[in-house]
């Protein structure tokens, strides 16, 4: 079987300690919380998981704020890591100099210069990512306008197909960048999400020609003499948090990505990340809650339909990529709809009125939620330990 099986249950906190934490704090707003002993579990379980050899690069995007980042690169003993907007890049650059990354898509030439105008480390502390002939044109004009070297990677296209270098084609624009004095060229990005979410007819071939893409990537990089900045063999990177822990230097792969896993949102509850557990959440409260709620219009009706037993409560705020686990049973309502305001919420009826209390979330991706919140509330040792604030940039 694949990866794209059914979501599995998931091991969730015990969110009626977490209600009694945060309404001990006096918190009365929607937050993004996070438990510290999990994530520090998950940082342990994915350095064990990972192969011998293999460097590791943390997702900056799903680990946006400064502490939480840094945390995920010193347990990991990370290498450095990936960055996806001029932004954030900045914002590192500036606050954590010496960490290295690597760009995890091509950004426009002028975002680049953006950032070499304003950070003077980042010919040294950046690898730009190139698709094609016309960015390497573009990268190298900007690199000698400002007489620096930039780093480059090629973003190799592996099967997923959303842009990059077509194998084939890879040993033509090795060339051509290597007779660009101003930039230095060393290694790939080949990213492979598509293998998790491929069925298995279809996996196994793919999954064939990702590794055939990337041994035969390193076997051209060496025999062209590419090496990193650092003396090591040409860069060779792949994964994300549902395949890292398949990679080894046998596929000529040097280091791999990772990040959501580390805090598992929704959307990474896969047979991959069995082991991993889910350590942020929204936290959100209940404003309102109704038993036998006539339905809008239906009145009449809703009183012969009162035996289901159900119930409705509404939240402050809403419409988060994420999907309600507290109070348990219940789902957003298909009658209300989806609101960003008080959003409704259908279960069963409960013992007691859960008004003034927390509903609980789980996000779909840490991405998404962690700029948009702004900060992430650290509970550890049964209170809430620290405040992280998000990094800027995003985008």
């Amino acid at each position: 079987m694949s990866e794209i099986a059914t979501p599995l249950e998931i091991s969730l906190p015990d969110f009626n300690q977490w209600d009694q934490i945060l309404q001990g704090a006096g918190q009365n707003l929607p937050c993004l919380v996070l438990d510290q002993e999990r994530f520090l579990a998950n940082l342990e379980l994915a350095r064990s998981r990972a192969q011998p050899g293999i460097g590791l690069r943390v997702v900056a995007k799903s680990l946006a704020a400064l502490p939480m980042l840094d945390l995920a690169v010193e347990k990991l003993g990370a290498v450095g890591v990936m960055t996806f907007s001029a932004g954030m890049l900045q914002g590192l650059l500036q606050q954590r100099p010496q960490l290295d990354h690597l760009l995890g898509k091509p950004l426009p030439a002028s975002a680049a210069a953006a950032v070499l105008d304003q950070q003077l480390n980042a010919p040294d502390q950046v690898i730009w990512l190139i698709d094609t002939f016309y960015r390497a044109q573009q990268y190298a004009a900007l690199a000698a306008a400002r007489a620096v070297t930039l780093r480059v990677a090629i973003e190799l296209d592996v099967g997923l197909h959303r842009g990059g270098v077509d194998p084939a084609d890879l040993a033509a624009l090795v060339s051509e960048i290597q007779q660009m004095p101003a930039l230095r060229l060393e290694g790939v990005m080949g990213y492979e999400p598509h293998l998790a979410k491929l069925p298995a007819p279809l996996h196994k071939r793919s999954k064939r020609l990702v590794d055939q893409g990337l041994k035969t990537a390193a076997e051209l990089l060496q025999q062209a003499g590419v090496t990193q900045q650092s003396g090591q063999p040409a860069l060779v990177n792949t994964g994300g948090s549902l395949t890292f822990a398949n990679y080894s230097s046998v596929q000529g792969v040097s280091e791999i990505s990772l990040g959501s896993v580390l805090v598992k949102p929704q959307d990474f509850t896969l047979p991959a990340t069995e082991g991993f557990l889910p350590a942020m959440f929204i936290a959100t409260p209940i404003l309102k809650y109704r038993a036998n709620n006539p339905l809008p219009g239906l009145e009449p009706l809703s009183r012969l339909l009162r035996w289901r037993h159900r119930a409705n409560l509404a939240i402050y705020g809403g419409y988060w990529k994420a999907t309600p686990v507290h109070p348990q049973g219940y789902d957003y309502s298909g009658i209300f709809g989806r609101s960003s305001n008080q959003e409704v919420w259908a279960g069963p009826q409960l013992e007691a009125s859960p008004v003034d209390h927390f509903a609980f979330l789980h996000p779909h991706q840490s991405e998404a939620v962690i700029p948009e919140f702004g900060e992430v509330l650290v509970l550890s040792e049964g209170r809430i330990a620290e405040t992280w604030h998000a990094l800027s940039g995003t985008h």
